[in-house]
C-alpha cells in the first residue's frame, strides 16, 4: 500500500489501528471529502464506512489537442 493521501467521503465513524506502522487514525461522518493515508481509505472504503472520491484529471493543454 502507498503512503500517498486520498480523498474519501466518510458516511459512517470509522477508527483503524495501523498495521504497517505504529500510528491510527480517525474519521467522523462529513458530506466533505477528507484527506487520509491510502491504508486508512482502503480499510474504511473496505468497511462500508466511506465512499472514494475520483481524482480530478488535468484539462488537456494545447500543446496535447491535436489541431485541425
Amino acid at each position: 500500500m502507498s503512503d500517498n493521501p486520498i480523498k474519501a467521503i466518510f458516511t459512517g465513524e470509522f477508527h483503524y489501528t495501523s498495521m504497517t506502522r505504529n500510528a491510527g487514525w480517525s474519521a467522523y461522518p462529513s458530506p466533505k471529502p477528507q484527506t487520509f493515508p491510502r491504508e486508512f481509505i482502503e480499510a474504511a472504503i473496505a468497511k462500508g464506512r466511506a465512499k472514494p472520491v475520483p481524482r480530478k484529471r488535468k484539462a488537456a493543454t494545447e500543446a496535447e489537442t491535436p489541431s485541425e
